[in-house]
């Protein structure tokens, strides 16, 4: 029989010791290692860890920050921190042990409204099973299967993706390279160059770009330069004749690399391409050292269609709510409503007319959907 605790986090030291022990055994995300978590859980006004435990060890670890009556997984609810935009969300589970998922977020049901972001469908179906579902989105994240190449990567593609990217290559010159941080410092420099790069390629298109506020930098600063020895974060850059093509800022684990920003050089010339350039060398780079995936995090561009075809997987970005809390809701609404009919009635002197429920339409209920 599963333990199941939700706990304020009292020892962040003691926390991140359990975290990456029951690592080696869940083979994690990268946005699931407690570089990335433990990241997010510092900026937590009210830090929680989930614990679930079989035999005094921990079977699955996840940590809620309560903010607005609600339990917020690996994420603040203050829109602005979490423009982190956390992917491949979801409580840190020992393989084979999916099964102890429903029964935890029954559990936190009990306690408060659930917000998951960018969760997996394994996610999604346990929450059906614990209770109502509202403001769902689905995106679909694309992602290249590097085991399943069979030949060179560029094979892989579409004619037309294919030609795009060997010319472009092709005039970038025969001396085009991808140079990793080899240190923190190296990779704090990268950062840097991106960031740069970035905001003026988005500012040009008169958009603010992700790295507009200063929280977002101070996060991926943070992340970098206390990261894992091994690191979870990895900068690439990609030169011709010393000139930077672009920077990649990668998140990997287990062989899981995401793409998670990038910052390219803009040209005129729209035969140029430096993204998918800088990504097609930064895919055979990782297939050479055996990653299994390289994900393109969610989201509709272009260019991950051409780099990924079909392949990915669809994310998921729900409320959870406690069962019965739906139609609680919807029966205060409609209780609501009536008493704003009677306050009108009587300043209209209609009050002998009674206006059935079902003609008012109260908002609440069920039907949430949150736009983008």
């Amino acid at each position: 029989m599963a333990d199941i605790t939700l706990t304020l986090v009292t020892d962040a030291n003691a926390l991140a010791a359990r975290w990456r022990a029951l690592e080696q055994a869940a083979h994690p995300s990268p946005f699931l290692t407690w570089d990335f978590v433990g990241a997010v859980a510092a900026r937590c006004t009210a830090p929680h860890v989930l614990a679930v435990r079989e035999d005094g060890q921990d079977v699955a670890l996840a940590v809620l920050n309560r903010a607005a009556d609600a339990l917020h997984l690996h994420a603040t609810g203050d829109a602005t921190l979490d423009a982190v935009f956390i992917e491949h969300n979801g409580l840190l589970v020992r393989a084979g042990a999916l099964a102890v998922i429903a029964p935890a977020l029954r559990y936190l049901t009990g306690i408060a409204r659930v917000v998951m972001p960018g969760v997996d469908a394994v996610h999604l179906e346990a929450a059906g099973q614990a209770g109502p579902i509202t403001h769902h989105q689905a995106r679909f994240a694309p992602a290249v299967d590097l085991r399943a190449l069979r030949g060179p990567y560029l094979e892989s593609l579409s004619a037309n993706g294919r030609a795009q990217i060997r010319r472009a290559i092709h005039l970038c010159g025969s001396d085009l390279a991808i140079h990793r941080a080899a240190d923190r410092a190296a990779a704090a420099a990268y950062f840097e160059e991106m960031v740069t790069l970035h905001q003026k390629s988005w500012q040009a298109r008169g958009k603010p770009g992700a790295f507009a506020a200063e929280a977002m930098r101070a996060f991926h600063r943070g992340l970098i330069a206390g990261g894992d020895a091994a690191g979870a974060a990895d900068l690439l850059r990609i030169t011709a004749a010393d000139r930077t093509v672009g920077i990649l800022y990668m998140l990997r684990r287990d062989g899981h690399v995401c793409c998670y920003q990038s910052g390219f050089s803009r040209s005129d010339d729209a035969r140029h391409k430096p993204g998918l350039v800088c990504h097609t060398r930064a895919i055979e780079l990782y297939r050479s050292e055996g990653a299994a995936t390289y994900d393109l995090l969610a989201g509709p561009a272009r260019y991950k269609a051409t780099l990924a075809g079909t392949g990915g997987q669809m994310l998921h970005w729900f409320t959870l709510h406690p069962p019965g809390a739906l139609a609680a809701l919807g029966a205060r609404a409609r209780a609501a409503a009536e008493r704003m009919a009677a306050r009108l009635r009587r300043a209209s002197g209609t009050s002998r007319r009674r206006i059935p429920a079902d003609d008012i339409q109260a908002g609440g209920g069920g039907g949430w959907h949150r736009s983008n």
